[in-house]
């Protein structure tokens, strides 16, 4: 039985059809949150719902002066021109295996129950100080083709050591719920978190995939400010409690 519970805001019950869903979570370099919660920030946004499970970290936050527990949020954010996306993200990730199954099932099952037009899930990967690149990653042949007919190749080799967490999860499992789902993969050197590596990131999505994202400087600097303030456990805590054996540093979630 999947433990995933979904708690529904602002009078909403589902989730809208055919949009673009965004997700970003804590992970190298914070490249994604950065661009997830800028997104919320900084455009018109409505919490849609939260995403709660058992076996996120034990640790309620502080929001516009209230305690809220652990979570997923799930936000209908209005981008420049009118167009709406559905943005996913939150302080943490559950901690266990069982529990990064279940949530990025549920999550997929939700998403194909409203007919996603794209999963976009946003990464980062450590890499040396002299390489910035971004790789587009898909899970299923249908995408990829999609992708290469609007001129975006996506990366047939790396990441050469695959992915782990909610992003590999979320991207893996993508196929078996027909949900079209792809990565955006910034290299960063891992730093707590990386706002260049995330701008760089937010301009490619918007260049390559035609998303206008028009998130400005100051609010992704100061979104990171308020990340290294917020984010429940430090990097290095997560990767022991997911990866006790130390994987390749290639891997990321």
């Amino acid at each position: 039985m999947n433990r995933t519970e979904i708690h529904w805001m602002n009078g909403a019950d589902s989730l809208p059809k055919q949009m673009v869903f965004i997700e970003a979570l804590p992970g190298v370099g914070n490249v994604g949150k950065i661009i997830a919660d800028a997104l919320i920030e900084e455009h018109e946004s409505e919490c849609l719902a939260w995403l709660m499970h058992p076996d996120f970290p034990p640790h309620s936050t502080m929001k516009d002066g209230l305690l809220h527990p652990p979570r997923i949020e799930i936000h209908q954010v209005v981008l420049p021109m009118g167009l709406p996306v559905i943005v996913l993200t939150g302080d943490s990730q559950p901690l266990t295996p069982t529990g990064q199954y279940e949530l990025a099932d549920k999550i997929l099952k939700m998403l194909d129950q409203a007919d996603a037009e794209l999963l976009l899930i946003l990464v980062g990967l450590q890499a040396d100080v002299e390489e910035q690149s971004i790789h587009l990653v898909c899970s299923d042949i249908d995408t990829r083709d999609a992708f290469a007919e609007r001129g975006v190749i996506a990366s047939t080799t790396a990441p050469e050591a695959g992915m782990i967490g909610m992003a590999g999860l979320l991207a893996g499992m993508a196929p078996l719920r027909s949900v079209p789902a792809a990565c955006a993969v910034a290299e960063t050197l891992g730093s707590t978190v990386d706002v260049i590596a995330g701008q760089r990131l937010a301009s490619w999505v918007e260049e390559k995939l035609g998303i206008a994202l028009e998130i400005s400087i100051d609010t992704t600097e100061s979104t990171a400010e308020r990340i290294r303030r917020e984010i429940a456990l430090d990097q290095t805590e997560l990767d022991s409690l997911l990866n006790p054996s130390e994987p390749s540093p290639e891997f990321y979630v």
